[in-house]
């Protein structure tokens, strides 16, 4: 089963989601109880779903590279910021919380990302590592056992 097998259900049921509430609101028996559901709603759900997928993939994804685990991670809050200002024009949510709402948003996502990441800036390289000799070492290695 593929790693990331999770995260595309879990785009699929929140796209089945927004679908099946569309419904709900559409059928005359269930319109007065759904009757709340908006665009903007569908939005919300959907984008929330998307960013929570994102986040995910970039904790989960241990075999990708450091930048596109921080990028993946960095993309699921800008889906949950959109999340959030599609929840506010549904709901009475005063303006000046938004945006320190949306900094505490940002500031999880860089948390996460240096969590997640283990504080590497970028993948190391073959140089970066402990016994590594670079090709001149390796040829005088290379000499002295034909020599041999």
């Amino acid at each position: 089963m593929d790693k990331r097998f999770f995260s595309r259900i879990l785009m699929i049921l929140g796209v089945l989601a927004v679908l099946v509430l569309w419904l709900l609101k559409e059928i005359p028996a269930t319109a007065d109880i759904f009757g709340w559901y908006s665009l903007a709603w569908a939005a919300t759900i959907f984008a929330g779903v998307v960013g929570a997928k994102f986040i995910l993939d970039g904790i989960f994804m241990g075999s990708k590279g450091v930048i596109s685990r921080k990028f993946n991670i960095l993309l699921g809050a800008v889906c949950l910021i959109v999340a959030l200002l599609c929840m506010t024009s549904e709901l009475i949510i005063p303006n000046n919380i938004v945006v320190p709402v949306i900094a505490i948003i940002v500031a999880a996502a860089i948390f996460l990302g240096i969590l997640v990441t283990g504080a590497r800036k970028w993948d190391g390289a073959d140089n970066q590592r402990v016994g590594y000799k670079n090709y001149h070492q390796r040829k005088a290695e290379a000499e002295k056992a034909e020599q041999k």
